[in-house]
């Protein structure tokens, strides 16, 4: 397996009260993150040790907290990050535990804002929500917490949520994803679409078209389905499905020609 490119540095503040810093990044053009709440981190250069050493220099560069080492309290599995454009990257994240909230010292190329965000703000499940984010078509759903106007998502979520252990608890996890999109074929089938194939390869199909509007507003409304998928992608003629581990069930109308794309 290649060795991950980038690493990200999660500080888990004790005091005064557990937190987790994060930062929302400086919008930029040509970054995939632009805009995002992230955890400080960046990609791997050629004169950093090993990936904790990244983890530590962008952490330092980007909030102006400077850690060692020894205050490494995880290193958390290697995710995958996608882009806007070009190939998935491999992330190593790192969490680090000090005693209290050190104050930030912004590079404002790098980060817009940084906070301190309470443990028990993000492990509250009415906090997670379905919900579209900024840039990306409407009709597409993503796990997200909203933080001071905008939505902490994608692959910082997926980090977090494997962090704080709201992961799926099916195990192997993709069974949660499966699950979600039996519920929503469930769904399609008591309003009224017709099964015309069962689940096969990750795929079944409906006879009719898709009742976009219903579905959203079914779906996104509910929590029970936070943190289990990645990504609900839902369009006249399909519903894709992405998992926690980028897995993919897709749902076609009888008519529907399509492939599956690339997940964010």
């Amino acid at each position: 397996m290649r060795e991950p490119e980038a690493a990200v540095a999660i500080v888990h503040a004790s005091h005064p009260e557990e937190s987790a810093l994060l930062m929302r990044r400086t919008e930029r053009e040509n970054d995939s993150w632009s805009g995002h709440w992230s955890f400080p981190g960046g990609r791997r250069e050629t004169s950093d040790a090993g990936l904790l050493d990244t983890a530590l220099r962008e952490l330092e560069e980007e909030c102006g907290i400077r850690l060692t080492p020894a205050h490494l309290a995880a290193a958390l599995p290697v995710a995958v990050a996608g882009r806007v454009s070009g190939r998935f990257i491999q992330v190593a994240p790192f969490v680090f535990r000090i005693e209290s909230q050190p104050a930030t010292i912004l590079a404002p190329e790098e980060a817009a804002e940084a906070l301190w965000i309470p443990l028990s703000l993000l492990r509250d499940p009415a906090r997670h929500r379905l919900r579209p984010v900024p840039r990306l078509p409407a009709g597409m759903l993503f796990p997200a917490i909203d933080l001071a106007g905008a939505p902490l998502w994608g692959f910082t979520y997926r980090v977090l949520v494997e962090w704080l252990g709201l992961c799926p608890r099916e195990r192997p996890p993709e069974k949660a994803g499966f699950a979600v999109a039996c519920r929503i074929l469930e769904f399609l089938l008591s309003r009224g679409l017709k099964l015309e194939s069962g689940w096969s390869a990750a795929s079944a199909t409906v006879n009719g078209p898709i009742p976009v509007g219903e579905v959203l507003e079914r779906f996104s409304l509910d929590g029970c389905l936070v943190p289990a998928v990645s990504r609900i992608e839902v369009q006249p003629d399909f519903i894709r499905v992405t998992g926690h581990r980028l897995e993919e069930h897709l749902i076609q109308s009888s008519d529907a020609k399509i492939g599956v794309s690339e997940s964010l």
